[in-house]
This record gives C-alpha cells, sequence and structure tokens, in this order.
C-alpha cells in the first residue's frame, strides 16, 4: 500500500530537543488514532438551531446518542482501521465510537507509520516521539489525527494571578481606576464600598446584580469546573473560605480522569479559585471538579519553549470523558480555567476538540474559558519558522463554539483589566452569530491608520473573544491557598463566577419548567443589549517582549510598539460585549418562550424567589 505523509513539523527537533536513546524494539507505546467524522455540518447547524432565542427550536436539545449520531466516522471507517492494524498484528485493538486506541510495541509502531520512535530528551524532560509518520492511503480519509506522536511537549500547571507568593496583606486603600476626569452621573451605588478593597462573594453578587435570589440545590442545576494536570480544589481552604464567608459548609464532588490524582497535600491555586468563586456565588448549588491528568501535543513558542515548561492541558481527554456522560449526569455549566496561545496547539487537536466543545452545547451545556492573562500577546512571534510578528489569540477562548469570558478591573465603573487576553482566531473564522458585532467593531470603533497598521498582526476575518467579561483584578479576589488568605484573580477568576451565575439562571429555568441555557453566545450577541452593562473604559496590553504575569522577558520576542484593543461602544476585543446584570439576564431569560422572546406560547412562568417571589422544585433535568 502506497503511503501519504501527514502534516508534521521537524522544527520541533530545532528547538532544544535531542535523542537520548533509541527505545528497545519490544518497548510499548499506547496511541490514539481519532476518525475523521461525517456530518459535521449538520452538527454547526443543529447547534444554532438550539440556542437561536428567536427560533423556533430553543432549548431543543439532544440526548447522547442523537449528538453521536449527527457526527460519526463513515460506516468503514471503523472497520477499516481496526482491520488495518489488526492485520499488521497489532493485537491491542479498542474502538470506541470515533476513536481507536490501540497499544503496541515501538518496532511495530514505526512500521505500521513509517515512523522513528526516538526517546528525545530536553531539560530534564523525556518522551518517546516521531519526527514525522504516514499511513496507508487507503485509511487517510478516515484518519484526522494520530497523537501522541509528532508533538513535543512538557508540562507544569497555568496559574492563576498571585500577588505574592505566600500570604500577602489585602488592600487597605481603595482601588482607583485612572479613567476620564468626566463621568456621567451615577446611580446610588449598590456595591459596599469594601468592594474597592478587596472582592468578596457578596461584592460579587453586587456587583452582578444577583440580589437575594436564593437557588434550590434540588432544581437539578448543576455547575462545574475543570482541574487540570493534577490541580485539585483543597477541602480545607474550602472551609476557611465557606466559614470566613458566613457560607454553609458545602463539598465539592471530584471525579478523576484519565490518571488525574487528587492531591490534597499540594497548594492548587487555581482548583482553589475555581470552586471558591463557585460555591462562594452558587451556593448551595452542587459543584463538581473533574481533575484531568495527562498532557496534549504542543508546538513551541517563545511562551512555551521547547526547553521550558508546556502549560498546554488535556482538553481531549478531558471532554473525551465528558462526553461518555448522559446530559442528566453533567453539569449544565461548565468553566475551564486554562489555555495557552493558539499557535502552540496543533491545529488538528484544536478543531477536533472545538467540535466536541460544540457537541456538548447541543446537549444544553454551556462550556466556558478564560480569555487569558497575557493581553494582546506577549512574545508575539509565529512558530511556523518565520517568526513573524503577530498578535497571540489563546486557545481554546478562540473556538467559537465556547464563550470566552475576558477580565474588568475596578468597581463602579468597571474598566477593561489591562492583561486580559483577546483578539481574533487565526484557526477558526468568525462565527454567524457575531457578524455584525465585530464588524461594526473593526469599521467603526477602530481608527483607520491603526487599524491599517495592526493588518499584518492578525486575522480579520477570524473568531472575536472574549464575548464578554466579568471582574479580574484591582481590587483583588480573597481566596485561600495553603490554609491562608490571598490575593489572587485573573480571568481564571472570571470564568467561574460567570458559569456560577449561569447556574443561578438554569435553576430558575428548570424551576419553571425550562431547558437550560446551553450554548450562550448567540443569546448575548441577539438580546445582550437587554442585560449587559457595556465597557467603554479602558484597553489591554501587549506585545512588548515582557509576559506581565510572570515577570518574564523574551529575547527576540515579536515588538508591536502601541499594540493594545480598546474598550469601545458595543462589542471589543478587550471586553467582549460588557458584563452582566443578573436580574435583567435572569428577566430575558425567563420571557423565552416557544422559541420566541415575549410572544406567543402564553405567558412565562413566574421565576422562583429571590426574581418574582415564587419558590418550587422539580423541573427537567434532561435526558
Amino acid at each position: 500500500m502506497r503511503m501519504v505523509d501527514t502534516v508534521h513539523s521537524d522544527a520541533l527537533i530545532q528547538r532544544g530537543w535531542a535523542v537520548q536513546r533509541t527505545p528497545a524494539a519490544e518497548e510499548q507505546i499506547t496511541l490514539q488514532i481519532g476518525l475523521t467524522l461525517q456530518g459535521q455540518d449538520a452538527l454547526i447547524d443543529k447547534l444554532k438551531e438550539v440556542s437561536d432565542p428567536k427560533g423556533p427550536n430553543y432549548g431543543k436539545y439532544l440526548d447522547k446518542a442523537e449528538v453521536e449520531a449527527l457526527a460519526k466516522p463513515s460506516l468503514d471507517a471503523t472497520d477499516k482501521v481496526t482491520r488495518w492494524l489488526k492485520d499488521a498484528g497489532v493485537e491491542a485493538v479498542h474502538a470506541d465510537g470515533a476513536w481507536v486506541t490501540f497499544r503496541t510495541s515501538i518496532s511495530k509502531a514505526n512500521e505500521l507509520l513509517n515512523a522513528d520512535f526516538q526517546q528525545y530528551h530536553n531539560d530534564g524532560v523525556s518522551k518517546i516521539r516521531t519526527a514525522s509518520y504516514s499511513v496507508p492511503q487507503d485509511v487517510m480519509e478516515h484518519i484526522d489525527l494520530i497523537h501522541p506522536t509528532t508533538f513535543f511537549g512538557k508540562t507544569q500547571a497555568f496559574r492563576p494571578v498571585h500577588i505574592a507568593n505566600g500570604a500577602v496583606e489585602l488592600f487597605n486603600e481603595p482601588f482607583v481606576a485612572a479613567v476620564d476626569p468626566i463621568q456621567p452621573r451615577q446611580s446610588r451605588s449598590r456595591v459596599d464600598a469594601s468592594c474597592k478593597l478587596n472582592i468578596t462573594p457578596n461584592c460579587l453578587k453586587q456587583m452582578y446584580n444577583v440580589g437575594d435570589y436564593k437557588p434550590d440545590p434540588a432544581s437539578g442545576s448543576k455547575i462545574a469546573f475543570g482541574s487540570f494536570l493534577n490541580e485539585t480544589s483543597s477541602v480545607s481552604d474550602l472551609k476557611l473560605y465557606t466559614k470566613k464567608f458566613g457560607i454553609p459548609d458545602q463539598a465539592v464532588t471530584k471525579t478523576t480522569v484519565d490518571g488525574g490524582v487528587d492531591d490534597q497535600l499540594r497548594e492548587s491555586g487555581e482548583a482553589n479559585l475555581d470552586a471558591q468563586n463557585m460555591v462562594g456565588i452558587g451556593h448551595p448549588l452542587p459543584v463538581y471538579e473533574y481533575i484531568t491528568g495527562g498532557s496534549p501535543p504542543f508546538v513551541p513558542d517563545l511562551d512555551l519553549p521547547a526547553g521550558g515548561v508546556n502549560t498546554n492541558e488535556p482538553y481531549l481527554p478531558y471532554y473525551q470523558f465528558l462526553m461518555t456522560k448522559s446530559n442528566a449526569e453533567l453539569p449544565q455549566a461548565i468553566s475551564n480555567s486554562y489555555g495557552e496561545p493558539e499557535h502552540t496547539v496543533p491545529r488538528n487537536y484544536a478543531t477536533r476538540v472545538c467540535l466536541m466543545i460544540a457537541m456538548m452545547g447541543i446537549r444544553g451545556i454551556s462550556v466556558f474559558e478564560s480569555s487569558g492573562d497575557t493581553g494582546i500577546g506577549s512574545n508575539c512571534l509565529s512558530n511556523d519558522g518565520q517568526k513573524k510578528k503577530e498578535f497571540n489569540s489563546q486557545f481554546p477562548g478562540t473556538c467559537p463554539w465556547i464563550t470566552a469570558v475576558g477580565g474588568t478591573e475596578s468597581v463602579e465603573p468597571e474598566i477593561a483589566w489591562r492583561d486580559s487576553s483577546g483578539g481574533f482566531s487565526d484557526y477558526f473564522e468568525r462565527p454567524w452569530y457575531q457578524v455584525d458585532a465585530v464588524s461594526t467593531y473593526l469599521s467603526k470603533n477602530i481608527q483607520p491608520e491603526t487599524l491599517e497598521y495592526y493588518k499584518p498582526y492578525f486575522n480579520q476575518s477570524g473568531r472575536g473573544f472574549p464575548d464578554f467579561s466579568a471582574h479580574s483584578l484591582l481590587p483583588n479576589y480573597q481566596i485561600y491557598t495553603g490554609g491562608r488568605m490571598r490575593a489572587s484573580g485573573g480571568t481564571s477568576a472570571a470564568a467561574p463566577v460567570i458559569a456560577a451565575l449561569t447556574g443561578l439562571l438554569n435553576d430558575a429555568r428548570l424551576r419553571s419548567s425550562k431547558p437550560t441555557m446551553g450554548f450562550l453566545n448567540p443569546l448575548l450577541y441577539s438580546l445582550g443589549s437587554e442585560f449587559l452593562v457595556d465597557i467603554t473604559a479602558g484597553k489591554t496590553r501587549g506585545c512588548s517582549g515582557i509576559n506581565f504575569q510572570t515577570g518574564t522577558r523574551f529575547e527576540n520576542a515579536g515588538l508591536i510598539p502601541g499594540a493594545s484593543w480598546n474598550a469601545t461602544v458595543g462589542w471589543d476585543a478587550a471586553t467582549g460585549l460588557g458584563v452582566p446584570d443578573w436580574q435583567k439576564w435572569l428577566a430575558t431569560s425567563m420571557k423565552i418562550v416557544g422559541g420566541t422572546v415575549g410572544q406567543g406560547g402564553g405567558q412565562a412562568p413566574a421565576p422562583p424567589a429571590g426574581a418574582s417571589g415564587q419558590s418550587g422544585t422539580g423541573g427537567k433535568k434532561g435526558t
């Protein structure tokens, strides 16, 4: 059979990795094949159909089997690929829907893939990888990706912004944002003065107008977050947090995935930030944590050098695991606070993960992603061997089927946080729901000479992110880590805040026998003017050769003087569409009846206690 080369990058070997040894022929290796999926266009059409609040099928979500039937391998894909493996003498083959996993010897893998697996070494890290591979032409059309093969990586946790390494003294002077001296007259503040010092659960509820809403833990609404690279929230730190802020004791339900470890002795600032913010806002709704091990392949750049530490996260096994669960088992609002420069993630890997996120949306699950904490970019160089200057977009926030959450700073008024990541995808084209909003930003809200200056550095037709925002830093969040109160923040804080607020909406809708919110972006862009507060002050920064969160200075970085995204009227690449007013968001969500807004289908049931005084349980909990 003729072998056909697949896409690979020899540049990876040139960035510090060296062959350490040739593995013994009998050594074992496990590889996974992602089968090519048919029906991807139909899948996205269905996502659009069930998430359009003005359409007749809004909220008519599908179950696990129905989604799998929408986009699946061809009838003979599994047979051909498994037969190819078994005919070659591979005995350990497991086919599961769109994936085929096999374990074989190094010698057999080399023969099978026309590869040359070696053990590579770089700065204390060893990986068995190959510089290239190929597959027979008669199975090539059925194979989307094989991993891990040609990509090299090293692993560390992506952490939230901590103001200092140990315990810190929290602010005792108000943080005052630098805004224009002339401001419109403000109405009477609903936010305590103490919130200008530090951010607490009550501050967030006041800032986003949650009011006295009381969720019902029996409604069926559940919220969750992912913890990657063996990060895990601390039970003892959560107890300190709930005691400090007068919240009844609540446990987080933990599930380990793909070798994840619940290590209660390790300080995990990211997981604690997620757990404590979710409990702080969403109590007593059930909170779940998915602790996922492993690390995907990556393409090094200056932020993630081959000789440095890989912050790429194991998205593929994480979403594979979630996709095995029924709708009833899944939390309906899931936050993830891990990300990396889009160009460090192989395109086929990113595309496959993004498609799985779309499948979650069709099942009524809202998936949130922090936009990132490096502003417009830090190293600002392409890593395709050409070393072109470019703005660094952040995956998976660039996936059009996820809701990317940016960051603000200050309180009354909030302004764009200068280090909140945002921009435009190089991998994903602009989706239907944001065409008008993003086009307006580019054509009317950026000075023509500025846009002309920026043109070489970003993809003007790409998916724009973030979608909307929440408070990130300055003043800072009060979080317990390692038994001590610390000042923390970043978009890693904003994403779980938004997920918890969405969990409250789901609570209200389920108690009124309505479906959950699902994929939020079409609602945000079509009806967001009813409940979003536009952020029009502040700007982001970047492309100065500095990662302002780590303090790292990059030699030979792509310097782009003046690079920034301004917060403007309407959508912008600094804060998206703005920040939520939860009570108004609730009112909008509750009047979506039968696919229309305030029309037909009768009057929506009154919302639960805290919104209109009605209480109750029950409601649909998915299928």
